[in-house]
Formats: structure tokens, C-alpha cells, sequence
């Protein structure tokens, strides 16, 4: 019998990831800056740990269905 591996929640993940680097990176450079962080990165992060959630429970509910 193959293998069977679901690749869903991946690309979820990998958008959440992104979201995250950018809300990060993008936070350090205004606080390195001197200036003060703005609302809408420390969103972006939020929002793209909510995503990389999203995305792993998306992946695990797949897997627990190839299982069965």
C-alpha cells in the first residue's frame, strides 16, 4: 500500500509564517528606529499566528482522517 500524505494546512501555514516574519521584522525596525511600533504590525503578527493555526488544525484533521 503507498503512503498516503495529506498536504493540507500547508499552504496556510507557510502564509501564516510570512505574516509572522513580516509583523516581526517589521515591528524591530520601527522600535530599532526610535520610532514607536505601530498598531497594524503587532495585527500582522496576531494575524498570521491565527493563520499558522488555522493551518495546523486544517493538517491534523486530515491526517486523523486518513487514519480511520
Amino acid at each position: 500500500m503507498q503512503d498516503e500524505t495529506s498536504k493540507k494546512g500547508v499552504k496556510t501555514k507557510l502564509f501564516g509564517v510570512v505574516l509572522i516574519f513580516l509583523g516581526a521584522l517589521d515591528s524591530m525596525l520601527f522600535w530599532r528606529g526610535g520610532l514607536v511600533v505601530n498598531d497594524f504590525y503587532l495585527l500582522l503578527f496576531v494575524l498570521g499566528c491565527i493563520v499558522y493555526i488555522i493551518g495546523a488544525i486544517r493538517g491534523s484533521s486530515a491526517q486523523a482522517y486518513l487514519k480511520r
